[in-house]
């Protein structure tokens, strides 16, 4: 292995269709660390929905992965058509297995290429470190070429917490043909990871294992004043929980007279400020978090750290997906906002749920003390610490 000033990491989110930003989010926000640090970092991203380029950050090509293995064709015409229409949001997702499995990552095909192109990666950059964010066909490339795997991991995504044995038929027709021990569960596959990373705290996700490390917030707040009062209401619902359309619906009639600024983010929206309202595919979520009073989301893992390391109680609508789900339950339990069943996602419920989050200073001081400890827990630095020490 290179000395340690040298060594190179090959950053690999997982790619989706879908609009998943956590670990392409959390990729940026590593490369950025990592190479702050002097070390040389690529990246290997499909240029999926979620990907952005990382400017004098190297790209190597993947695949995106196509929804439950369908023909390209037929799954770029009908993936839009389920999101928009709210087919995906209907669908219970029990395991990460499932995830895997509904976009695409564990298709036989799809394993057979994205692993070749993980494997040329490697070959070409020469990397000391592989660093999966989820990416399941990076951790097989890695054991086949014989570099160190590190892998980002949550309570949830465990074997040991959920998983759905019988979709791993293709993936273990594709490890086999490599001559590796087939899964009873694509979740064993983050086992096979020299250091493992949650980007949490115990408080949230109680993992209890050898090689995982709580890292907390792999952000840093911006060093900026509020001016003002805190008068802002964000809301992120991701991907699968409840359509664009109506999310935008119900959150116009909770809040077009609150009185208050309401971002809403979605891909699948068109931009748009109508009165207090404000609709756009991205917003500067740092800013407006530093800002707000309460934060709507989806559950997903990254959004929930971002509401808590602002201190802002929550809104967790999480639909029928499991992780979100068990997020949005931590939350409600910390007592650092309230979980809404997209049963319960109407106008009245939201807006009643709002005030009584905003007006509970408890709920507030709970979500700030949330949000310190996942400051306080080392984030990139203590990723860096553990690429220094690989090998003593």
């Amino acid at each position: 292995m290179d000395s340690k000033a040298n060594r190179k990491i090959l950053v690999i989110p997982m790619a989706a269709m879908a609009e998943t930003s956590g670990p392409s989010s959390r990729c940026r926000t590593l490369v950025k660390a990592f190479s702050d640090a002097g070390l040389k970092v690529a990246t290997c991203c499909a240029e999926d929905v979620n990907y952005r380029p990382i400017e004098g950050i190297r790209n190597f090509f993947l695949e995106i992965p196509m929804p439950m293995g369908l023909p390209a064709p037929i799954a770029q015409r009908m993936f839009p058509i389920a999101q928009k229409t709210g087919i995906t949001a209907r669908k219970t997702v029990d395991s990460f297995d499932q995830v895997l499995f509904m976009t695409g990552n564990l298709a036989y095909g799809y394993l057979k290429k994205s692993v070749a192109s993980v494997r040329k990666a490697i070959k070409e950059f020469h990397p000391d470190i592989v660093y999966s964010e989820f990416n399941i066909s990076s951790m097989i490339a890695a054991r086949l070429e014989g570099v160190p795997l590190f892998c980002t991991v949550s309570y949830p995504t465990q074997h040991e917490y959920a998983c759905k044995p019988q979709l791993s038929e293709g993936l273990n027709r594709y490890l086999e043909e490599e001559g590796l021990p087939r899964v009873d569960s694509a979740l064993r596959l983050f086992d096979l990871a020299d250091k493992s990373f949650c980007p949490s705290i115990p408080e949230l996700e109680p993992i209890k294992k050898d090689k995982v490390f709580f890292c907390g917030s792999l952000k840093k707040k911006r060093d900026q004043g509020r001016g003002g009062n805190r008068n802002k209401i964000v809301v992120y619902m991701g991907n699968g929980t409840i359509s664009a359309g109506k999310m935008k619906k119900v959150i116009t009639e909770a809040f077009s007279e609150s009185g208050r600024e309401v971002y809403i983010a979605s891909s699948y929206l068109d931009k748009e400020d109508r009165g207090n309202i404000h609709v756009a595919p991205r917003w500067d979520f740092e800013e407006l978090l530093e800002e707000a009073v309460l934060f709507i989301n989806h559950g997903g893992q990254n959004s929930m750290a971002d509401g808590l390391i602002h201190g802002v109680p929550q809104i967790v609508v999480p639909g029928k997906v499991f992780e979100r789900k068990y997020n949005a339950v931590s939350i409600e339990m910390n007592d650092a906002g309230a979980l809404v069943l997209s049963e319960e996602f109407t106008s009245e419920n939201i807006r009643r749920t709002a005030k009584r989050l905003i007006a509970s200073e408890e709920t507030g001081n709970h979500a700030r003390g949330l949000g310190e400890k996942l400051l306080g827990a080392g984030g990139a630095e203590l990723i860096l610490r553990e690429i220094r020490n690989l090998g003593e």
